[in-house]
């Protein structure tokens, strides 16, 4: 199965590069042929472009005005498309096509000063897709490389503007293409897989549409002739392709709200499944039967048991309210929890803490199904000395809460399918803060519960009503 969806992940990868090669080079390509058969154009033919020209700078401003709109109204991670639209539309505002529209003349200041602004929304617009796909894809770019990318781009347009009236802007335009070349490169090997994500295959297309659109341009100025009508049919695909992002992205949307809400449905059903387990009616009838006898013989000691079974009742009924707590808080809890076992069982179960942290949360009454398997599976409290351990160690990636014991141990496979304590703080672990407890025991050697808590993975948000 892995193996025929990494050959549909390079088959995808193969078709995306052809048409992505089909948009770089197919304006250059047809600009040189046709200024190297010196046609002419017809009345139609200019009066068609500017039309055509006039269109396209309408649709990159309503592209514009719809992204800062959804900016303002939706979410701030619209606000990277917006550049990207804002930039395009620059760009075509002071393409050659546009602005022998509205001024006429090909080699006025107006041309002059464009060609450069040109270049400039050019770089503009490759930077905002890079920095679309770094905030969409959590690439996590550092800042020394975005800072040598903007300094690099930097380096490209005062190249291009100090030697555009020497005829020699070819070398700005250069220099901007081996820094896209190596961004591009860098962005590919840092996407690793998701390479074949419909968003990133969209804005993918987008890119090198665009570059080819400039690369036309430049391949004109290097036979002394205008790219009239180029700049404007190779805009065609910018717009079919920039919607292409939108729907994309639209779809990437709606697929991620619906995880979200399949997500709370799937945690809001563990989390009733986990308080309905922690309250235990025949615990709380031992527990009741086991204080009435403790009133018989002192009443001071059926009063704290009382003290115990209210703390521990009213623990469990706030859990409803709250999915962190702090982890010493966690441990008042499961201190109580063993003091009520001792209480109803007779036979002290002793608690070791080596406890080198306590800065940290971890979901509420997440530590007691391991204490109550210790005592219920491992029986701790038949040994002489026996003991569960409780120990956390901060480590160079992250936190280890252990909880080991010096029981009989069992078989965890068969406990686990059996015990839904287990089973539920497990899932709670792993949906609320992405880890999975590893459970180690053997028979006669004990038993092991190891909880790595890293860095780098916060617990993600719980979506509220």
């Amino acid at each position: 199965m892995d193996m025929k969806a990494d050959g549909k992940q390079k088959l995808i990868r193969v078709f995306s590069g052809v048409a992505d090669g089909a948009l770089l080079l197919a304006g250059c390509i047809a600009a040189i042929a046709t200024n190297a058969a010196g046609a002419t154009y017809s009345a139609f033919y200019l009066q068609s472009v500017e039309i055509l020209s006039i269109i396209e700078v309408c649709f990159f401003a309503l592209f514009v005005i719809i992204e800062i709109v959804s900016a303002f109204t939706i979410s701030d991670s619209t606000w990277h498309t917006a550049f990207v639209a804002l930039a395009l539309l620059g760009f075509h505002l002071t393409g050659a096509d546009f602005l022998r529209t509205m001024f006429g003349a090909e080699q006025s200041i107006f041309s002059q000063i464009g060609d450069i602004l040109h270049f400039f929304f050019f770089e503009g617009a490759a930077i905002a897709l890079f920095l679309f796909w770094n905030y969409t894809y959590g690439l996590g770019i550092p800042r020394r490389v975005l800072f040598l990318g903007a300094g690099w781009a930097l380096i490209a347009l005062a190249a291009y503007a100090s030697l555009y009236f020497f005829g020699y802007r070819m070398i700005g335009f250069g220099i901007c293409v081996f820094g896209l070349i190596a961004a591009t490169a860098y962005l590919y090997r840092r996407m690793g897989a998701r390479q074949t994500d419909k968003t990133f295959i969209a804005s993918e297309a987008l890119f090198y549409a665009l570059a080819g659109s400039a690369i036309t341009a430049e391949a004109c100025v290097l036979q002394n002739r205008s790219p009239i009508g180029f700049t404007a049919f190779h805009a065609i695909p910018l717009v079919l392709v920039f919607l292409s992002v939108y729907a994309a992205f639209a779809m990437r949307t709606d697929r991620e709200a619906l995880k979200a809400s399949e997500y709370k449905l799937q945690y809001e059903r563990i989390k009733a499944r986990a308080l309905k387990e922690q309250i235990k009616p025949h615990f709380i009838f031992n527990v009741l039967a086991a204080i009435q006898s403790l009133y018989r013989n002192d009443v001071d000691d059926g009063d704290r048991a009382v003290t115990l079974l209210a703390r521990h009742l009213r623990t469990n009924i706030e859990a409803s309210d709250t999915d962190f707590i702090p982890f010493e808080k966690e441990l008042d809890n499961v201190q109580v929890l063993v003091d009520l076992e001792n209480m109803r069982l007779g036979k002290k179960v002793n608690i070791i803490y080596d406890i080198d942290c306590t800065d940290f949360e971890i979901p509420v009454l997440s530590l007691q199904p391991y204490i109550e398997n210790a005592i219920k599976y491992s029986r701790v409290n038949e040994k002489e000395d026996g003991f569960i351990c409780i120990s956390t160690r901060r480590e160079e990636e992250g936190i280890l809460v252990a909880v080991t014991d010096n029981g009989v141990g069992f078989d965890p496979s068969a406990v686990s399918a059996s015990s839904c304590g287990i089973r539920n703080s497990s899932e709670r672990f792993s949906m609320l803060m992405g880890v999975t407890p590893e459970i180690e025991s053997e028979p006669g050697r004990g038993t092991s519960v190891r909880i790595f808590i890293k860095n780098s993975t916060p617990p993600p948000q719980i979506p509220k009503d």
